[in-house]
C-alpha cells in the first residue's frame, strides 16, 4: 500500500474484538489485546488485503463511538491518512497502523466500544464503505505505587483512568479512611502526590467515587 507518511505514537492498554468485513477487502485489527494505561493516544494496528481484481482507493476513515465512549474518546484518522488517498493494488496487503484514538485523562475504568469504517472505491472521489471492524478500548483500574524520596514519600498512579481519590488510614482494622488533601500533580500521564513521612503507620488506597 502506498502512503506518503505515517505518524507512529505510543499505545495504551486496550482490548479489541472484530466482526466480518467485505469479501473484497478483508480487514483485521491486530493484535487483539494491547496492555497498558497512562497515555493520551491509542494506536490500532491492522491488516488490509485486497482480493479485488481492481485497484482500491482508500479515501477516508469513519469512526463512530458507542455509549459512554462518546464522552471520553476522539478519533484520530490522520494516523493512517497523513496524505490521501491510500492505494491498494490487486492482491496487495497493508499491515501497519490504521487509526488512532485520543484518550481523555478523565476516562474512568471500563471497556468502551466503537466501529471503524474504511471508505473509498475505484477512484479518489469514491466514498463507499469498503470494510469495517468493531473495536474496544479497555481502561483498567489504576495501580497505586509508593516510593521513598529523601524524607518524603511519593505516591503515584496512572492517568487515565481518572476520577480516583487518594485515601489514607493509620489502622487497617478500622474503616477510618480519609481523603488526602494534597492536590496531585500530573506528569507523563502519572498522578503524583508527595507526602511527609510519619513515625506512625500510614496506609494508602485509591477509591473511585
Amino acid at each position: 500500500m502506498r502512503l506518503n507518511s505515517l505518524n507512529v505514537l505510543s499505545g495504551l492498554g486496550l482490548l479489541m474484538s472484530v466482526i466480518g468485513a467485505q469479501a473484497d477487502l478483508p480487514f483485521s485489527l491486530t493484535p487483539a489485546t494491547l496492555p497498558g494505561i497512562g497515555t493520551n493516544e491509542i494506536l490500532f494496528t491492522g491488516t488490509l488485503t485486497s482480493t479485488s481484481p481492481n485497484t482500491n482507493f482508500l479515501n477516508n476513515i469513519q469512526i463512530v463511538f458507542t455509549n459512554a465512549a462518546t464522552n471520553y474518546f476522539t478519533a484520530d484518522t490522520n494516523v493512517f491518512f497523513a496524505n490521501v488517498p491510500g492505494i491498494l493494488l490487486p492482491d496487495e496487503t497493508y499491515a501497519d497502523v490504521v487509526f488512532g484514538v485520543a484518550v481523555n485523562s478523565a476516562t474512568p475504568p471500563g471497556t468502551y466500544s466503537g466501529t471503524v469504517t474504511i471508505q473509498g472505491g475505484a477512484d479518489i472521489f469514491a466514498a463507499s464503505d469498503l470494510t469495517n471492524r468493531v473495536f474496544q478500548i479497555s481502561v483498567p483500574t489504576a495501580a497505586l505505587k509508593v516510593a521513598p524520596s529523601g524524607t518524603n514519600l511519593v505516591v503515584l498512579w496512572s492517568s487515565p483512568p481518572g476520577g480516583f481519590v487518594l485515601q489514607q488510614n493509620s489502622d487497617l482494622t478500622t474503616t477510618n479512611w480519609t481523603a488526602v488533601t494534597n492536590t496531585p500533580a500530573t506528569t507523563n500521564f502519572q498522578n503524583q502526590v508527595i507526602l511527609r513521612t510519619s513515625n506512625s503507620n500510614r496506609f494508602y488506597r485509591l477509591k473511585y467515587p
